[in-house]
């Protein structure tokens, strides 16, 4: 597990950018008349942030035409009136209730039998002609597949399922809208890219808002889902590692929380937990996560690590990060973000979590692109009085306990 392989860094960019919004969707005309498809993410000061399908871009308000800035600043103007914070998302969101700080499991097991295979009977020429599904996740392939592939790779997705909801921090996670989380496979990664997968990429998780709803799925080719098409059949490479999944999984199985402000750091930190676990067979691991950690940051050369400056890394936007890992110097930002979520979920304070909880619980009490409910939440649950230089040194000492040396 703790050598993912190539794939995870080609999954990782297409991966974590969400999809456009759809009722939001509109086109959007510059100061010289060029044009471009997307969706407002927020507007702050004179820069607007933009969700297109290429991912999440800011620029200047002033860039846009006249007709273009008026738009972003009557929908600002909207979103700031009273009671119009993103409807039927608080309350659906969270489950706090008899949570037991700081009780985890040793490990998280999916316990998936064949019987809990179902495939399913295809109803209209649109669809995928073959479509299985799990409790949780429905797998759409234009190929019949046998049980024993589908179920292969159907419980490492049941099982990061259950991961997710058994962290001790409230997250419960459910599908919205269709019920199951959908996965569409390929039978070749041409297919796949002509299906809209990002051109190098492995695979692509994207997520959409249907009125209250959010739905989502996974586009991947199955050559890259730790199987082997011999002609005639797919069968089982064990040559492969799908655990390499596991990151994306985790997003999907937590897309109703990214249209709260969750900051980035703490969504791809938490996914880079759930991946960095040792998995087999079903199982994850967790009777030493903060030894998988050290080795996955360093990936097994050493004890030492340079992490990002966390000032930086706690206010990075999804835009900068999107950017820097396209520039190829996101892998630092991945690693940092491990080791602050992990650090929060386990090491800060009395080691339960319980600040970490009550900062996620006032994720839902606001708007999606709030950054001033962002910054008074980080200051008020995790820095705590503590300056930014001040918490380095308490993350530095505690995983130095763990076996870690860290410098910023």
């Amino acid at each position: 597990m703790n050598s993912r392989g190539a794939i995870f860094l080609t999954m990782l960019f297409a991966l974590s950018v969400p999809a456009v919004a759809e009722e939001a969707m509109r086109e959007w005309t510059s100061a010289d008349g060029k044009k471009i498809a997307g969706a407002i993410f927020q507007l702050e000061g004179d820069k607007i942030t933009l969700d297109t399908d290429r991912g999440r871009f800011e620029l200047p308000l002033s860039r846009l035409s006249e007709a273009d800035r008026a738009f972003a600043k009557n929908w600002a103007a909207e979103k700031e009136k009273p009671g119009e914070s993103e409807p039927g998302m608080a309350p659906s969101l969270g489950n706090f209730e008899d949570l037991k700080l700081g009780v985890w499991p040793q490990y998280v097991v999916s316990e998936l039998a064949v019987e809990q295979i179902e495939e399913v009977e295809k109803t209209s020429e649109s669809e995928d002609p073959y479509v299985y599904r799990t409790p949780h996740f429905e797998f759409r392939s234009p190929d019949r597949l046998s049980t024993s592939v589908v179920r292969e790779f159907a419980r490492i997705f049941e099982a990061t399922f259950n991961f997710v909801d058994q962290m001790p921090i409230g997250l419960a996670p459910k599908p919205n809208a269709s019920g199951h989380y959908i996965t569409k496979l390929y039978m070749s990664k041409d297919e796949y890219y002509s299906d809209g997968g990002m051109e190098g990429s492995g695979g692509m998780f994207s997520w959409s808002r249907r009125g209250d709803e959010m739905d989502g799925v996974i586009k991947v080719p199955l050559t890259n889902l730790g199987v082997e098409y011999t002609g005639t059949r797919f069968i089982v490479d064990h040559k492969k590692r799908s655990t390499t999944l596991t990151h994306e999984i985790a997003h999907q199985v937590m897309m109703r929380w990214l249209a709260t402000p969750m900051p980035t750091w703490l969504s791809e930190g938490i996914a880079e937990v759930v991946s960095s676990q040792d998995y087999d067979n079903g199982r994850f691991k967790l009777s030493s996560m903060n030894a998988a950690i050290v080795d996955e940051v360093t990936r097994g050369q050493g004890r030492d690590f340079q992490m990002v400056r966390l000032e930086k890394l706690m206010n990075i936007t999804h835009a900068e990060w999107a950017g820097e890992l396209a520039a190829g110097e996101g892998g630092k930002n991945y690693n940092s973000a491990n080791v602050i979520a992990y650090y929060f979920l386990r090491l800060d304070g009395e080691g339960d979590g319980k600040h970490l909880v009550e900062f996620i619980k006032t994720l839902i009490g606001g708007r999606r692109g709030d950054l001033e409910n962002l910054t008074a939440a980080h200051a008020e649950h995790l820095l705590r009085g503590r300056t930014y230089e001040a918490l380095e040194k308490e993350v530095a000492d505690a995983w130095r306990g763990q076996g870690l040396k860290i410098e910023f």
